[in-house]
């Protein structure tokens, strides 16, 4: 609550952006605008002209609704112009947030089109792909790092951010506090440093994080189990935390069922941790995607939130002290990393 009352203080700083729209014909009765996300508001059309008043708020989109159509802005101070002919809206100044919003979305829209237009050339080729995605990531976190500097108090920057190709979480932490204050004290930016942070704790390196699951709640003390029940044994633990519903958890198991069956010994065991998941749908769900290992299932968000994970699988290698070695795996990384810790 307290966080979006910031947003909407940030939305209120005593400046106005004037917008304007002329209808030569069929011309609305009223205009609702959202600003920021925070404010609505309806201005009546008259004689066929829009004259509107708006609160700065350069830190979020801002919309115009027309009917069915729909005008987004950034309400930056300047004179913003609907145009009803073509759904377009411009600005006063060429150099305002909404101006450089605008030219920030062409150019990325003209990057992506290019890489896809040359990954398409190499879709048979996927060293090829690989290749040209590591020779213009370079470019393309460049732009954004560029893009958030000159941004650091608007939502340019959180654009930037949020695009910028960073796995380190440290690095993504320090970029975050480039942020102004004001973005820094919003929703969006708080829950981002605060999952980076849990990531940055529980980062290649670190400790294991212990947690304790019911998996049962009607037979709690037979059902209560602790991550460190098996993890910090003794053996490198290969651990996926997954779900039943999850395709590409799914899609995932025939990789890690090789694993299994390949490396599974005295020195290397594996765990799967069912997670957002009903108990039930776990359990008929294991079988069928080949979980022949150790389970834990009902884990909801207790382990995602202490391990500051987004998306599932998120596969985890632990080493036999449980120091996290490698997170994120996928693929045949999956693999090569098992094959690596244990030295064959």
């Amino acid at each position: 609550m307290a966080a979006a009352a910031l947003m909407l203080v940030a939305c209120n700083s005593g400046k106005e952006t004037k917008v304007v729209a002329q209808w030569n014909e069929n011309a609305p009765e009223k205009v609702k605008f959202n600003v920021g996300g925070e404010l609505d508001t309806t201005f009546v059309v008259k004689d066929g002209k829009l004259e509107a008043k708006l609160p700065v708020c350069v830190t979020a989109v801002s919309r115009a609704r027309v009917g069915s159509s729909i005008f987004q802005f950034i309400s930056d101070g300047s004179k913003i112009t609907l145009n009803p002919e073509d759904g377009s809206a411009t600005s006063s100044s060429k150099k305002g947030v909404f101006a450089r919003y605008q030219a920030y979305n062409k150019w990325m829209e003209d990057f992506m089109s290019d890489y896809r237009a040359k990954v398409e050339e190499f879709k048979d080729d996927e060293a090829a792909v690989i290749d040209y995605y590591d020779q213009v990531i370079g470019t393309f976190n460049d732009y954004q790092k560029k893009t958030l500097k000159a941004n650091k108090d608007n939502i340019l920057g959180l654009m930037a951010i949020s695009q910028i190709d960073e796995e380190n979480p440290k690095e993504m932490l320090k970029l975050l506090d480039v942020l102004s204050p004001e973005l820094q004290a919003t929703p969006d930016v708080a829950k981002m440093k605060e999952t980076l942070t849990v990531k940055a704790e529980t980062g290649e390196g670190t400790p294991f994080v212990d947690f304790t699951v019911v998996q049962d709640p009607a037979d709690p003390e037979a059902s209560t189990v602790k991550f460190s029940d098996y993890i910090g044994k003794g053996k490198y633990m290969l651990v996926d935390f997954w779900a039943s519903w999850c395709g590409p958890c799914k899609a995932e198991m025939p990789n890690l069922v090789n694993v299994y069956n390949t490396y599974h010994g005295d020195n290397f065991d594996m765990l799967s941790v069912a997670v957002w998941d009903k108990p039930e749908d776990s359990v008929k769900g294991a079988p069928e995607f080949g979980i022949v290992w150790n389970q834990i299932i009902n884990a909801q968000h207790i382990p995602t939130d202490l391990y500051g994970i987004e998306g599932i699988p998120h596969i985890i290698l632990f080493g036999p002290d449980g120091t996290i070695l490698k997170r994120g795996l996928r693929g045949e990384e999956v693999g090569e990393a098992v094959k690596k810790a244990l030295g064959r």
